[in-house]
């Protein structure tokens, strides 16, 4: 079996990670949903995550497992002391006004948010409330875990959470998260992960989870 290394991903790793976070989350549901075409959909990941990989960098707080020296899955996790954005029924009613301008580049997204406007603004307030029950204190925040599917089952995936789950605990300090995919809850409950709240109907995703993770239980995992 080739060597794994786990690492903390610098900037040159930027593309690349986000390419692994492209297409480990290329069926994620939420990510379908909302893009069904399968290049647009992975063109956005991939912006996306460039952005979020690149603000995680300085931090530190980007890691990376590579499997034979190429990088087979990734994990980004917001430090203590970020502030998750909440927007406002306001800020919403904005996100759904430049759906509308956005119509030509991805009528499909446009064309949910404005369908879906009334129960986007209740998702945006069900959402605040159980983001702020789940991030109370210090705390670390799993924004995305993502393996490449020719990695799957190497374990990748758990190691990166072992790694910082461990620090958790060692420092005494919760974690939290949020999952569109209905798979995942059983998975991060293994982990010590509790449901703070699932929010149904979540708009046109499949379902809303909020995780939270209290230092010290790890569960069956």
């Amino acid at each position: 079996m080739p060597e794994t290394v786990l690492r903390v991903l610098d900037p040159e790793d930027r593309d690349v990670a986000a390419a692994v976070l492209a297409r480990g989350f290329a069926q994620d549901p939420g990510a379908v949903a909302m893009l069904p075409d399968e290049q647009q959909r992975r063109r956005v990941l991939e912006l996306s995550g460039r952005n979020v990989i690149g603000a995680a960098i300085p931090d530190a707080s980007a890691y990376g497992v590579e499997v034979g020296g190429e990088l087979g899955a990734i994990a980004v996790w917001r430090p203590p002391g970020y502030r998750p954005h909440l927007p406002t029924p306001a800020a919403t009613g904005n996100l759904l006004l430049a759906a509308l301008l956005a119509a030509p580049r991805i009528p499909h997204a446009a064309a949910l948010g404005i369908r879906y406007r009334r129960g986007t603004l209740a998702f945006a307030w069900n959402r605040s409330k159980a983001v702020r029950e789940a991030s109370r204190g210090r705390c670390w925040h799993l924004a995305y875990l993502a393996t490449d599917p020719v990695h799957r089952g190497q374990g990748l995936a758990r190691r990166l959470l072992d790694h910082v789950l461990d620090r958790c605990d060692a420092d005494g300090l919760a974690a939290w998260l949020e999952t569109t995919d209905p798979a995942n809850p059983p998975i991060y409950e293994r982990f010590g992960f509790r449901t703070v709240a699932h929010i149904d109907p979540a708009v046109w995703l499949p379902g809303y989870w909020v995780m939270r993770r209290e230092p010290g239980d790890r569960a069956s995992g």
